[in-house]
């Protein structure tokens, strides 16, 4: 999960509440939202990581990106025209035969829970750490709960991404480290630039699942 910085909201939705009797989320102009969001977000999941778009789904006759509501619609009535409340997610596997995950899988649970992470807080997200296994966890049990019961986000598909982009992410720093073994300084350069790498937007996207090869390459860096 990346920490989101929240922009404006778009004027059209602005626009919207100011000048429609009765607004409703139903009746938003859900395309100019949608595209704020994924500017804002990298054009990445706000859960999962993974790329999303403004593409429509025709297997689920909806967009690629969806518009979720972080405090649930059906607890929070007020908030559903809070662009603040408002994040883009991905379909949640609801077009393939893997298990349904983040606003899927959150959907079971937004008429009794609360989620405790927000990709919003910086201070939960950086509570947030990757394994060797590819898997997604956190020392503290409720962020835990809310990555592994709740998002699902330890699903097997999901997992397999993860484990893939770690290793290649560990191969990439054990070159480094091997190659300027005797030379701390450019190790540490090489290593920062390759942070960058991670760190930036290539056409205003983020690569997908970026915060993986940071979180390994920020604990190479820690060891210098």
């Amino acid at each position: 999960m990346k920490y989101i910085q929240k922009g404006k909201p778009p004027k059209a939705l602005t626009k919207y509440k100011d000048t429609t009797p009765g607004a409703t989320f139903e009746s938003a102009p859900k395309s100019e939202i949608r595209a704020e969001l994924l500017k804002e977000q990298g054009w990445l999941c706000a859960y999962c990581m993974r790329r999303i778009s403004d593409k429509y789904n025709p297997t689920l006759t909806k967009y690629k990106t969806e518009i979720e509501h972080f405090k649930s619609q059906h607890r929070y009535p007020k908030l559903e025209l809070n662009y603040k409340n408002m994040l883009g997610v991905c379909n949640g596997n609801a077009d393939n035969e893997h298990q349904l995950v983040c606003d899927k899988s959150k959907s079971k649970f937004d008429k009794t829970h609360d989620m405790f992470v927000n990709p919003l807080e910086l201070p939960r997200i950086q509570q947030i750490f990757y394994t060797s296994d590819g898997e997604v966890l956190s020392d503290n049990e409720q962020i835990m709960y809310d990555l592994d019961i709740i998002l699902n986000l330890n699903e097997p598909s999901l997992v397999e991404r993860r484990l893939q982009l770690y290793e290649e992410t560990r191969k990439k720093i054990r070159q480094i480290k091997r190659s300027l073994w005797d030379k701390p300084k450019a190790k540490k350069l090489e290593l920062q630039k390759f942070k960058i790498e991670w760190e930036k937007r290539y056409e205003n996207k983020f690569r997908p699942l970026c915060c993986v090869p940071l979180y390994l390459i920020e604990k190479a860096l820690s060891k210098l």
